[in-house]
């Protein structure tokens, strides 16, 4: 019972961890947006990176909800605890790889953000 509980401490910490990162992708997206708005208007260097930035945005948000997944332990799968146990570790497995995958996409995306804000004022 023990490895259950701790197994779903993870999952829960890599919940957690996938919803405040969800926020920070909103929050990217809100800054890029507004830096398109504010942008004269037509394609430049600029545009082109906070609009790369809007997509790897998405993408670490896209990432992020299938992250904040609800999952169950029923009763009948209590009884075969090796199995359960192997369930929840390839669980948390493929969760903390699609967590660090949709940070990593969230850097880039600050990065293409800040890149492109200074590149439009450079230019500007």
């Amino acid at each position: 019972m023990f490895e259950h509980d701790y197994l779903y401490n993870c999952l829960s910490i890599l919940d957690s961890k996938a919803q405040a990162l969800l926020s920070y992708v909103g929050i990217l997206t809100a800054a890029g947006s507004i830096s398109l708005s504010i942008f004269p208007r037509g394609i430049q260097a600029g545009s082109i990176l906070v609009f790369a930035s809007l997509v790897a945005s998405t993408v670490s948000a896209a990432l992020c909800l299938t992250e904040i997944w609800v999952h169950w332990t029923d009763t009948l799968t209590l009884e075969s605890t090796d199995e359960l146990f192997v369930k929840l570790l390839e669980i948390r497995g493929r969760r903390t790889i699609g967590y660090r995958l949709a940070w990593v996409i969230a850097q880039v995306a600050t990065l293409f953000l800040l890149s492109g804000i200074l590149t439009e004022r450079r230019l500007s």
